[in-house]
């Protein structure tokens, strides 16, 4: 991360934040990112912070959320290319508005540079290697993984929210590459606050594993499936994840649905997911393609013991936090002799909290973004 030192500014800068479905945050990991980075950097004067929302702005859309300016830019219907189209007005629409321009994501990456003719600086968020995901069929795999390419030029600045993204970018494209690293924050969870009483209907605390992942393959949920029907664990196996609308890989999961294995569907109420990490007796990550991803943050912060998919991102994330697995066999053996539970359970959730502040707090990664900008604003 880079140094925290307060920017000293002749005027403040301006930073627009785009490829997001807008904030307050009600899609997903982008739009929680936004708003728990825009609302706390907005907070320092020497910046002019803008979130740019999906449009037309309808009745009862907020103009700003605390000093957080919302723009609004129509987003047009464009099929499957919709959100690559969106980012692309947005970056013509803005190409002189701001000091800095941050995308998340790399899908319109061809047209990043656009605004530096301009004079404007170009960051962009990279999130997980995007092209290894088994939901993109070949063409577009291959399309994304041109993307991550010319993002590699088009940009001012690549951001990697994980040293081993970061590493795999200077590995791949070059050391002379300008890419950062500076993480997601997360929230302590305070069990207390999200008491057992909003649990679903037969779903007891502590005795219950937890899955909160999208039912993709790339996030294990097959595996960790069959790994805990092969165990003898006594307590259910409860799956978080959408299931309306399911496609081939979602059917075959619901095929495996028992009095052992519980499928909630998507749970987006932020209290009731909250209360199923603070009093779950596990929680699964099998996520193997993302940087930090913020679900891992937040199973740490709701400081329960964690079963994750043994990969450098999850092991950077959750340090010795976490019991780590390759395959069904390893969660059977896991489970079966009860090595996920930690050494010292009374001190075990002041370590995830002393881990999540020493590394993952919102403020110092604020305090990050604020001083990489004052640096590369000098630099022009």
């Amino acid at each position: 991360m880079q140094p925290t030192d307060s920017p000293s500014l002749p005027r403040p800068l301006r930073v627009g934040i785009l490829g997001t479905q807008g904030i307050p945050a009600k899609y997903g990991g982008f739009e929680t990112f936004a708003e728990e980075l825009a609302t706390r950097w907005a907070e320092d004067e020497n910046f002019e912070i803008t979130v740019v929302c999906p449009g037309p702005r309808r009745p009862g859309q907020p103009e700003s959320l605390g000093r957080v300016r919302l723009e609004y830019v129509p987003e047009p219907q464009a099929g499957p290319f919709t959100n690559v189209a969106f980012d692309l007005r947005c970056l013509w629409a803005h190409r002189r508005s701001f000091d800095i321009l941050y995308m998340l994501g790399f899908g319109a990456a061809f047209a990043c540079g656009l605004p530096r003719i301009w004079g404007t600086k170009v960051w962009i968020n990279m999130d997980g290697l995007e092209w290894k995901r088994s939901k993109w069929g070949r063409l577009t795999r291959t399309y994304v993984r041109l993307m991550e390419r010319v993002s590699t030029w088009s940009a001012t600045r690549l951001i990697a929210d994980a040293e081993a993204i970061r590493s795999y970018f200077l590995d791949t494209y070059g050391q002379g590459l300008a890419c950062t690293f500076i993480p997601y924050g997360a929230n302590p969870l305070d069990p207390a606050s999200y008491p057992a009483e909003l649990l679903p209907q037969g779903v007891e605390a502590g005795k219950y594993h937890l899955v909160v992942a999208r039912l993709e393959p790339e996030n294990q949920v097959k595996e960790i499936i069959e790994g805990y029907l092969r165990a003898s664990a006594p307590h259910p196996l409860v799956v978080v994840g959408g299931i309306q609308n399911p496609n081939a890989y979602v059917q075959r999961l619901l095929t495996l649905a028992s009095d052992r294995v519980r499928f909630l569907g998507g749970v987006y109420d932020k209290p009731r997911l909250a209360a199923l990490r603070c009093h779950a007796r596990s929680y699964f990550h099998g996520h193997t393609v993302g940087g930090t991803n913020p679900s891992l943050l937040e199973a740490i912060s709701a400081g329960q013991p964690i079963i994750a998919h043994d990969n450098p991102f999850n092991r950077e994330v959750a340090g010795g936090l976490a019991t780590f697995f390759s395959g069904p066999e390893d969660i059977q053996s896991i489970l079966d002799s009860e090595q996920y539970l930690p050494a010292r359970a009374e001190t075990h959730r002041a370590e995830c909290l002393a881990w999540l502040e020493a590394r993952y707090t919102w403020e110092g990664v604020t305090d990050s973004y604020r001083a990489l900008a004052a640096q590369d604003m000098r630099r022009t």
